[in-house]
């Protein structure tokens, strides 16, 4: 997990939870809108900006595979290092992919059991996340990878 999620997800997943909590069309939600509401309630702040209209989903799946996602930082043209990326995997039913699992059976404002299960999943998708070009003069110790075994 990237530094720099531990201390977002640590500051500002509240502020992610009530999002949730107020959002009607959360269980017809994809996983790419879950990763802007990410962007949005956690990356988005103390000053970083990345693009949640512009992330890309690559998906070489069929029933099952897996989703990735690039998210670009917001800004003109961005570089190889002003990406982040992350992934899900996914399923075909509802036994064995997690997002349609929380949202089986519900049309409605999700249940307070559903939104700590989408808090789980956003977690997920947040210590997925990597930026592939941290490296040489490009380096930021804010995107460095942390051993996060004890969250």
């Amino acid at each position: 997990m990237l530094r720099i999620c531990v201390e977002k997800w640590d500051k500002y997943k509240d502020r992610l939870k009530k999002a949730l909590k107020n959002d009607e069309t959360l269980n017809s939600c994809n996983y790419k809108y879950l990763v802007e509401l990410l962007v949005i309630h956690v990356l988005n702040t103390d000053g970083d900006k990345w693009n949640q209209s512009s992330i890309t989903e690559i998906d070489d799946g069929d029933y099952q595979g897996t989703l990735l996602y690039l998210i670009p930082k917001d800004c003109y043209q961005p570089s190889e290092y002003e990406y982040l990326m992350t992934y899900a995997g996914y399923g075909s039913c509802d036994c064995c992919d997690t997002l349609q699992e929380i949202q089986s059976y519900f049309d409605t404002k999700p249940t307070e059991d559903q939104i700590n299960d989408y808090m789980s999943l956003c977690k997920d998708l947040l210590t997925n996340i990597i930026n592939p070009y941290n490296s040489g003069w490009r380096y930021e110790e804010r995107f460095a990878t942390v051993d996060n075994s004890e969250n």
